[in-house]
């Protein structure tokens, strides 16, 4: 005999809402996805040089670039001043069940930078994408261990003077400037160019570098 389980009105409403929840948890973890970016070209053609081991994403926004790092087996140590982006980045860790990856808070252009946020000789690399603080760059040469990698791109002078972005020239680099900047470690690769975008608009102008500190 065919039989129907009749909810009561509690039962009906407590199965609508538990739906609900499993629902919207499930579109929140869409739109996380949705938010983050996939990894810098330059990362990807270039992971197989990095020496595995301890990572740091500087200004690493939603994650992109931990993520993929994590993801090959790196320890990496997230830092930006936008609390939201690292919340985004660390539910997607966590669905991905990543236990190699931590976050922190941190306004770089607050003070001047202390061991604390770029301990010395602690890091095998140093991750550095589309972001410019000129005084902080010898706090990431430092934190690099003897045989370490910086990987650093950003945006060139050129792109402002085409495009105007970014919209104050002192955000951008000047030709060379970068690979002046870390004269003491030693060039690994180094390119200034326009890269393609994926989505078709207009190319960017950057500046590409691996730099390894000596003493291997």
């Amino acid at each position: 005999m065919f039989s129907q389980k009749v909810y009561t009105k509690a039962e009906s409403i407590a199965k609508g809402r538990s739906h609900t929840r499993e629902d919207m948890d499930n579109e929140k973890r869409e739109r996380n996805r949705e938010q983050v970016n996939p990894p810098a070209q330059f990362l990807v053609e270039h992971i197989h040089l990095l020496p595995k081991g301890k990572a740091l994403d500087v200004a690493s926004g939603r994650g992109r670039n931990t993520l993929c790092l994590a993801q090959q087996g790196f320890t990496v140590h997230a830092i930006d001043r936008d609390a939201t982006a690292l919340q985004t980045f660390r539910l997607l860790a966590q669905e991905q069940r990543l236990q190699n990856v931590t976050t922190a808070v941190v306004d770089l252009e607050a003070g001047p930078p202390g061991n604390e946020t770029f301990p010395p000789q602690h890091y095998d690399v140093v991750l550095v994408f589309l972001y410019l603080f000129r005084p902080v760059i010898p706090a990431l040469k430092q934190a690099l261990r003897p045989g370490g990698i910086l990987v650093y791109e950003t945006v060139l002078a050129e792109n402002h003077l085409r495009y105007n972005h970014p919209r104050h020239r002192e955000f951008c680099f000047e030709s060379g400037e970068l690979r002046n900047l870390v004269g003491d470690l030693h060039i690994l690769h180094y390119d200034e160019g326009e890269r393609p975008r994926p989505d078709g608009q207009p190319g960017m102008f950057t500046v590409w570098l691996l730099a390894q500190k000596n003493g291997v």
